[in-house]
């Protein structure tokens, strides 16, 4: 299994790094089916200073790399939906995991996919700002 964490610096010692697309590099573990780390390889993320898209060039690296999972804080809805369209799980972990604890963690089943929609996820509840009045692309409800 081919696990890519975004980091800070790389590493198994580095944190989890929050942001998916603007995350400095990407450490990638290969895990053998006994669930032991047997490779790791950290690597620049090409879409670190990406003028735009860079969740959508991260994701399609992490496509590239062969990634069966990747961990990252948070996830945009663009990189997110890139990841899901090719098959890739997805996990969020928290800051205070090195990539060594995120990786275990997700072998023990005790990561979770995030919920898209929720906040920093850039989903919201709502759709366009007119609320129907020919301002934009919403539906009509005046109590949000």
């Amino acid at each position: 299994m081919r696990i890519v964490v975004a980091t800070i610096k790389g590493g198994l010692n580095d944190f989890v790094s929050q942001a998916f697309g603007r995350a400095p590099t990407f450490t990638i573990v290969d895990v053998n089916e006994e669930g032991n780390i047997i490779n790791v390889q950290a690597v620049q993320n090409p879409a670190y200073s990406a003028p735009r898209a860079a969740g959508i060039q991260a994701a399609q690296f992490c496509i590239n790399e062969g990634a069966d999972v990747v961990i990252a804080g948070q996830f945009g809805p663009n990189s997110s939906q890139v990841l899901q369209a090719a098959g890739i799980k997805f996990v969020s972990a928290p800051p205070t995991m090195t990539v060594e604890q995120a990786v275990q963690a997700y072998l023990r089943g005790e990561l979770t996919q995030p919920i898209l929609g929720a906040e920093g996820s850039g989903i919201g509840p709502r759709r366009g700002m007119g609320r129907g009045r020919g301002k934009g692309m919403g539906r009509g409800v005046d109590d949000w």
